[in-house]
């Protein structure tokens, strides 16, 4: 698979981390870019520093720092991490970003970004044989806290022919 960077939002960090599949993202990807503002969430979690300490010490994930967003991205009134996932991904022209918010996925959308979300990385993880079947990872994300509606999540079952 050839190298990219995507830039992750701490919420699938959180997600993927709970159901112990946070790897999915570097054999994904490559390379996960974490800005500190995401780090920041993460951390403010319960159980969030040890979560960091296992991000950082992977050997796909490096940790960017916060920069001055542009004032399009900043109109859009996101959190943080999200502010600075799409900046960080336009400025550095990533391959693509990992957010599960609704309004940062528009966001990352107007700003011409390809967008994956926690739901997205465990499908493709199946079509590409990272995981052999995705309905159950999926089951354990949704009782982890994963809000997905009941028909994306059967749409995604029906795409990865499950």
């Amino acid at each position: 698979m050839a190298h990219r960077r995507w830039v992750v939002n701490a919420s699938p960090l959180i997600l993927l981390g709970k159901v112990e599949q946070i790897q999915l993202l570097g054999a994904l990807a490559g390379e996960i870019a974490l800005p500190r503002a995401v780090i920041r969430e993460v951390s403010a979690k319960p159980d969030g520093e040890q979560t960091v300490q296992t991000l950082t010490a992977l050997e796909f994930a490096i940790v960017v720092d916060d920069e001055d967003p542009p004032a399009n991205i900043l109109s859009w009134d996101l959190g943080p991490g999200e502010t600075q996932v799409i900046s960080h991904a336009v400025r550095h022209s990533a391959d693509r970003v990992v957010i599960d918010d609704l309004e940062a996925r528009r966001c990352a959308n107007a700003m011409g970004l390809a967008i994956i979300g926690t739901l997205g990385i465990v499908g493709r993880a199946k079509v590409v044989g990272l995981i052999e079947r995705a309905g159950p990872v999926v089951q354990r994300l949704l009782e982890t806290g994963l809000y997905a509606a009941d028909e994306i999540v059967q749409r995604l079952l029906r795409e990865v022919r499950e």
